[in-house]
């Protein structure tokens, strides 16, 4: 079964079922134009390698944490996918979030011991991330940060923040759930 490559590390990448939904717009994103950044930059890895500042997976990978969170209820009816599954596409999407911290820039791919094979061939001749830091602090770079088209833009402490908030609003909703559940089956019982 082929797996997404992370830098260093192998993920199912069973959220990677989900690019068809969006592209066909069965799925509703947070941002409108944010279905490019993840269906042509993110998810457009199948054997090939795809590459993006750290920063900008983040942004991305938790805004679309966000957005399952948020519309969960929406994803159960019109995708046909279990509750099981969609917690597990969140944690791994996160997961790879976290995993991102370690890397100033990203490389990943979704294939077999092949891709990775491929995979790590290009991240063994790069420098050290020390030295990856410093070449993203070069004044072009910064230029080329700042002027990223809307769909590529980078607000990694927002989207964090988003995710944040959509967790918390789906626990909310999750636990009101429960209660009516359990009030409905208590007048039952009374009954």
């Amino acid at each position: 079964m082929p797996s997404l490559y992370f830098m260093h590390r192998e993920f199912a990448g069973r959220f990677l079922a989900l690019d068809e939904a969006i592209e066909d717009r069965e799925v509703r994103l947070l941002f409108e134009d944010s279905w490019y950044w993840l269906h042509y930059r993110f998810f457009n890895c199948r054997d090939a390698i795809a590459s993006e500042s750290s920063s900008a997976v983040r942004t991305h990978l938790y805004n679309f944490a966000a957005m399952i969170y948020r519309g969960f209820d929406d994803f159960l009816g019109t995708c046909g996918l279990s509750e099981v599954d969609l917690q597990s596409f969140i944690s791994e999407i996160v997961e790879i979030s976290e995993y991102s911290r370690e890397f100033p820039i990203s490389l990943w791919i979704f294939g077999d011991e092949t891709s990775k094979t491929f995979l790590d061939e290009r991240l063994s001749p790069l420098p050290p991330t020390a030295q990856i830091e410093q070449l993203m602090k070069l004044p072009h770079f910064q230029r080329m940060e700042t002027e990223r088209l809307h769909y590529g833009f980078i607000s990694e402490e927002q989207a964090l923040k988003r995710f944040r908030n959509e967790l918390a609003d789906f626990n909310r909703r999750s636990k009101l759930k429960a209660k009516n559940i359990q009030r409905n089956q208590n007048k039952e019982a009374e009954q």
